[in-house]
């Protein structure tokens, strides 16, 4: 019972610090590190009180962790994710179990890319470049931007617009047909960025995304939301 309690104490401490994390990369663009060290130095007292084995459990907790780490370091080389961003990331891996940080990983990749097409048409609509045109690149993104949440939210289980079922079924049996229909989101979807990250790059806009923020809702959306509370205590993070 003491152990139940206490981890329960432990996720609360770790939601609030994921708001603070939010909170603070909204306002500076910035978690600092001694949010991340708090972050990372509280999963061994989860590990304790959830009951969990060092072996495989605890090794799988560092495995999956280090993994992140090498993943995001790729990332942080390419300018695409902040220092603080990588070690947020990489401290949340050593409280989520496996499946439940693989979720984490997909919340934050939609809830990231949705956020920097709405900060990218914010940014254009207020372009300076010599001869854009900022109102219709901004129709252009604020279109894209909708595309992207429907399909977002229907990877993370909201909801979405879909095709008429009349119209799906209308394809039949044919194999040609059924490809190019399985096909044809993938496609929008990449014309869809690329065109988006052109038109960025037209007015010579360098965005400065708050993925802390994607990082801290979808790890919450863990917490608050998922089956983890209602396992048992040996089982949380194992």
């Amino acid at each position: 019972m003491y152990h139940e309690v206490f981890t329960y104490v432990l996720l609360g401490a770790l939601a609030i610090a994921l708001v603070v994390a939010a909170a603070t990369d909204l306002k500076s663009r910035t978690i600092g590190n001694k949010l991340n060290l708090a972050i990372a130095a509280g999963a061994p007292l989860f590990w304790w009180a959830s009951e969990m084995s060092l072996w495989p459990g605890v090794a799988i907790q560092l495995a999956v962790a280090a993994a992140t780490f090498a993943v995001c370091c790729v990332f942080f080389a390419l300018r695409q994710m902040g220092g603080g961003d990588v070690k947020l990331l990489t401290a949340l891996a050593l409280w989520m179990p496996p499946s439940n940080f693989l979720s984490v990983v997909v919340i934050t990749a939609m809830l990231g890319w949705v956020l920097t097409l709405i900060m990218g048409a914010w940014a254009v609509a207020n372009s300076k470049v010599v001869g854009a045109r900022p109102i219709r690149d901004t129709g252009m993104l604020i279109a894209f931007t909708l595309v992207a949440a429907n399909f977002a939210s229907g990877v993370v289980g909201g909801p979405r617009l879909t095709l008429p079922s009349s119209l799906v079924g209308g394809l039949g049996d044919d194999i040609g047909m059924l490809f190019v229909a399985a096909m044809a989101p993938i496609l929008l979807l990449a014309g869809v960025t690329l065109a988006s990250i052109r038109i960025i790059k037209r007015h010579e806009q360098q965005l400065r995304v708050p993925y802390g923020l994607a990082i801290s809702i979808a790890g919450l959306s863990i917490i608050v939301g998922s089956t983890i509370f209602n396992l048992p205590s040996n089982t949380i993070a194992g």
